[in-house]
Parts: C-alpha cells; sequence; structure tokens
C-alpha cells in the first residue's frame, strides 16, 4: 500500500495512488489509479466477487474524488517497493 493514506476502510483505503484494497492477498489487482477515479463502473472488475463490499468501496470513491477536487497533488504514482 502506498505510504500516504489519507482514508481507510474496512476493505478500502484512499492513499497517494488512489484506491487501494486494504489486504495484501490481491496484490494490487483491484487497486484503482487516482487518474481512473472519474470513470463510471470501476468496481465492474469486482463487482461479482464474493468478497467485495460495495458500501465500503463506493466511500472510498466519495473520499478520492472530494480529495481529488480538494488538493488533487495529494495523488502521485506508489514507488517501486510500495503496495
Amino acid at each position: 500500500m502506498h505510504r500516504d493514506v489519507f482514508w481507510l476502510g474496512r476493505q478500502w483505503a484512499v492513499t497517494g495512488y488512489g484506491i487501494q484494497a486494504v489486504s495484501k492477498k490481491f496484490a494490487m489487482k483491484f487497486d484503482v489509479e487516482a487518474k481512473r477515479i472519474w470513470e463510471e463502473d470501476i468496481d465492474a472488475l469486482m463487482h461479482d466477487e464474493p468478497w467485495f463490499d460495495a458500501a465500503d468501496f463506493a466511500d472510498a470513491v466519495k473520499q478520492a474524488r472530494n480529495l481529488s477536487n480538494e488538493a488533487p497533488s495529494s495523488f502521485w504514482a506508489a514507488l517501486c517497493d510500495e503496495r
């Protein structure tokens, strides 16, 4: 996970990278880069997964979009050793 965490939910976090799963077991497979937070259906890849907490993800999207409007420079790419 990116070292800058701006919001932490049960399953998702808003970080300097964008929206990231709190669990490392997904190895960034479902993480959403900041440049994609305004896309429609960004949860499409995981929507049918039994583990997916849609409400927590929706909160993360809302928080990420708010941060993008208020402080867009908060987002920057993860370093190669950050996940």
